[in-house]
């Protein structure tokens, strides 16, 4: 192994490279870098297959010209190239799939090297393949495996979050070409990135490396949970981290850890303390954050039928009663309508459930059938109050899907986008039923008298624009529920004016989920948007959301109307609060200039801080409501018809013609808004600080020029 890294002192950063997971009995990490957490974890690493052997990489600018001629990175792929062959070969013949600046790299640099295919025969005279391991087929996985096994070398480069994100809906660990390929090696890319390397490059040190030595890991955790050998508190973290780290990477069908990994869960689970409100699991916790890490991992990979009910799902997202029915029924879904459908049915725990739907539908691809609304994860939070993962989806592949959860939730029908089979029937079977009420659809008899009774822990109330899911608790009283559905139909309709929405534009209902623990935040915008628990009253309560309003659910749900054309750098969380200001005045008739955050008093108290002798932008981005301030002026000044006449041109905008850069954001947001008002707001923006460019003030020179009264305070 050190020939690989013989005259090399420093490998080059290209972007921002993924971890590696490295834990074959034959295979070890070359350099590392520090992932979010402080964690160090291998971006290169190398070992042995069978008779071959194989260098892997987390990031595919590694064969990109500017970085072979980076530091000692040329030297060290050369290395690889040559250690991955067989040291003892000579006259290297190498091989390059689809990288053409590596190939013109290595043919410069006078090395044998040629463009091949993967196809049985193409590889005869070929000593060590170059590769970006992203999407190659299934035969070609398999030339590419008897090629190593029977001796051939293989240099692989993938970036594992980039793959990951291009790819949302695949399951990396078997849909991903490359994990697909080194899963019998013990390498595998994760999904995640690194914090960023420290200075240009990565200082190679074998020395160095840190904690990452799997092996020793497990040992080490496996001795201290059965009592035979005892660590500190910091030195089992380190390696529990580790494993928590890589069993996430580990394939549901390998046989070179999961087995070691198996037992020590079983280990790990005697008198084990699962994650709750009130008994919250640590970074201190180790062994139990650990036992819900290898739980979790099995649990995603476990077939529906072998599912058992976890104990931590009585507490969340909670029990079913024992009595509670398990109901047959049948629903029409309208494919025509993207991303999750409700179902009105709950899957009790660790209870197998069958969805049949017709073959039209398995054979399009791009369904699944979801068990739980809490899609949340939460690794990443240093203290757990619930379990992290609790979600499961499965694709709809046959005319009948088996699911089940160990922590069992609300049944949804995912449907793909850009699909249109028209209505189709969906029978389920062996689920429990759930509050749900259907704005149009929901008799309000029916729904007092029986619907809003059913057994279910979670309930959900269907909008056209909107769906709410809450604990079932909170709407057992609920005798007015179309209200509520209507309520938030309307703050979506207004956020969708503002926005300069049509009506194709929204091609399915958003939704709202509150949850015991979030993965960021107070709350969050996205699909679902998400709260804690303490708002689960306050989403079905039309009073609260007309009366009382709610500056965290209509910042959440503009965060999700918002458009990067014109929310340009530090204003992420100020343009967003315009839909905030919207939705209070025409819902809740609380107009800009008497709310909280947009009264005189409150713009006083704001610019009181600011300094617009010498105005500093970089504080004007770091406080969004001294920044909201600038933008109530111009509401005040112009109204609301200006921004919606201003986003209707944005909407409108060839793609030549949208802004590049945060510069050319900022210079089309003044003269768009300029020549929607008719005035030259050149120095107003000035008087802020936000730059502009001269080009751009020039261009709106001929209008007459606009400043607030009074503005700036103190002139």
């Amino acid at each position: 192994m050190n020939s690989l890294l013989r005259g090399v002192a420093e490998i080059s950063v290209p972007g921002i490279p993924g971890p590696l997971c490295v834990y074959g009995s034959e295979t070890l990490p070359v350099f590392t870098d520090t992932m979010r957490g402080g964690l160090r974890a291998p971006v290169a690493a190398a070992g042995r297959w069978q008779d071959g052997r194989v260098v892997a990489l987390g990031h595919d600018g590694y064969f990109l010209r500017a970085e072979l001629e980076t530091l000692d990175t040329g030297r060290f792929i050369a290395n690889a190239l040559r250690w991955a062959a067989g040291e003892g070969t000579s006259d290297l013949r190498i091989g390059v799939v689809n990288a053409p600046q590596l190939l013109g790299w290595l043919e410069e640099a006078g090395h044998e090297a040629v463009e091949v295919s993967l196809t049985d025969d193409s590889l005869d005279n070929i000593d060590v393949l170059a590769l970006i391991a992203w999407n190659q087929s299934g035969p070609e996985i398999e030339v590419l495996s008897a090629f190593v096994r029977g001796g051939g070398g293989l240099v692989a480069v993938n970036t594992g979050w980039g793959w990951a994100q291009l790819n949302p809906d695949l399951d990396p660990g078997t849909e991903h070409a490359g994990n697909q390929l080194l899963a019998p090696a013990g390498i595998q890319w994760s999904f995640d990135w690194f914090a960023g390397a420290a200075g240009r490059g990565y200082a190679v040190d074998r020395d160095g490396l840190g904690p990452v030595d799997l092996g020793k890991a497990l040992d080490a955790v496996q001795a201290h949970a059965t009592g035979s050998l005892e660590f500190t508190d910091l030195e089992i973290g380190q390696f529990a981290e580790i494993l928590e780290y890589t069993v996430r990477c580990v394939p549901a069908d390998d046989t070179l850890l999961r087995p070691r990994l198996r037992a020590l869960s079983e280990d790990l689970e005697q008198g084990r303390r699962w994650p709750s409100e009130s008994r919250p699991v640590g970074k201190d916790d180790v062994l139990d954050r650990l036992a819900a890490n290898l739980f979790t991992s099995e649990h995603l990979r476990t077939p529906p039928e072998h599912v058992r009910a976890h104990p931590a799902a009585a507490d969340f997202p909670g029990a079913v009663p024992v009595d509670a029915p398990r109901v047959k029924r049948s629903i029409t879904i309208n494919t025509s309508v993207p991303r999750w459908h409700s179902t009105g049915l709950y899957a009790a725990p660790g209870e197998l459930i069958t969805v049949v739907m017709n073959e039209e539908a398995a054979d399009a691809g791009g369904f699944f059938v979801r068990v739980g609304a809490h899609t949340d994860s939460i690794w990443h939070r240093p203290e757990w109050t619930r379990m992290p993962e609790i979600s499961r989806r499965f694709p709809v592949s046959t005319t009948t899907t088996a699911v089940a959860n160990a922590f069992g939730g609300l049944l949804y029908i995912e449907v793909p986008p850009n699909i249109n089979l028209g209505w189709i029937d969906v029978e389920i079977d062996g689920a429990v039923a759930a509050p749900i009420l259907v704005l149009g659809e929901t008799d309000l008899d029916t729904w007092r008298s029986e619907i809003r009774h059913a057994p279910a822990p979670w309930a959900e109330i269907v909008g056209r624009n909107m769906i709410v899911t809450t604990r079932a608790s909170e709407v057992r009283d609920l005798d007015d529920p179309d209200s509520v559905a209507e309520t938030w139909d309307r703050a979506l309709d207004l956020s969708a004016e503002l926005a300069a929405w049509d009506a194709a534009d929204r091609t399915s209902p958003e939704r709202f989920v509150v949850d015991r623990q979030i993965s960021v935040g107070y709350m969050h915008a996205g699909y679902p948007i998400m709260a804690h628990m303490d708002q689960q009253a306050n989403l079905v309560n039309t009073e609260h959301l007309r009366s009382e309003c709610n500056w965290g659910f209509y910042h959440e749900v503009g965060h999700n109307h918002q458009e990067g054309d014109w929310t340009f750098d530090g204003t992420t969380e100020v343009t967003v609060n315009l839909f905030t200001l919207y939705v209070y005045e025409f819902l809740c008739g609380i107009p800009v200039s008497e709310n909280p955050r947009g009264s005189a008093s409150f713009q006083s108290s704001q610019m009181a801080s600011y300094d617009f002798d010498d105005p500093d932008f970089e504080q004007w981005k770091r406080e969004p409501f001294l920044a909201l301030v600038m933008y109530e002026q111009l509401q005040q000044a112009f109204g609301w018809e200006a921004f919606r006449e201003v986003f209707a041109t944005y909407r409108a905008l060839p793609d030549d013609r949208r802004p590049k850069s945060d510069h050319g954001k900022r210079d089309l947001w003044l003269v768009l808004f300029s020549r929607q008002v008719g005035r030259n707001l050149g120095p107003f923006f000035q008087a802020w600080g936000v730059p502009t460019s001269p080009v751009a003030r020039e261009s709106v020179a001929d209008l007459p020029v606009w400043l607030p009264a009074g503005f700036p305070p103190g002139r």
